[in-house]
């Protein structure tokens, strides 16, 4: 990728799919994994919990995209305002309820402010992915 524009918006996009990452990845640790005994033998039509675990966890590539992102998150939080940046970005990308002015006006902080924020965790989610 070595146009920013290619690597800025996939980014964005892996940022926004973050949501559905966590709640697969949570969905997965919250299965009862011990047998089921019953009439049938142990056996369902929605097959065993340990088989359920197995066929819905995240892919290489999910996980590797859902740890950029968490990554990034927890390098946010430390930061100088940490709390507000990741208010930003909850508003523009997860519940996208907000544009980024928008956003900024919310949290409160500068329109240039809350650009410089957003680029920041753009970049830093970029360094985690380790993009070629």
């Amino acid at each position: 990728m070595n146009n920013r524009e290619d690597w800025w918006e996939y980014t964005k996009r892996i940022i926004r799919s973050y949501p559905a990452l966590a709640r697969k990845a949570e969905s997965v640790g919250d299965m009862p994994c011990t047998p089921a005994y019953g009439a049938s033998g142990g056996h369902s039509s929605g097959g065993s919990p340990v088989e359920r675990a197995v066929v819905d966890r995240l892919t290489d590539k999910e996980q590797r995209r859902y740890d950029a992102v968490r990554a990034a998150i927890s390098g946010t939080e430390r930061m100088k305002h940490g709390h507000q940046r990741m208010e930003l970005i909850d508003r523009v990308y997860w519940k996208r309820s907000h544009t980024l002015y928008g956003a900024a006006m919310c949290v409160p902080v500068s329109e240039r402010t809350a650009h410089t924020w957003n680029a920041e965790f753009i970049r830093l989610v970029e360094k985690y992915l380790d993009l070629p």
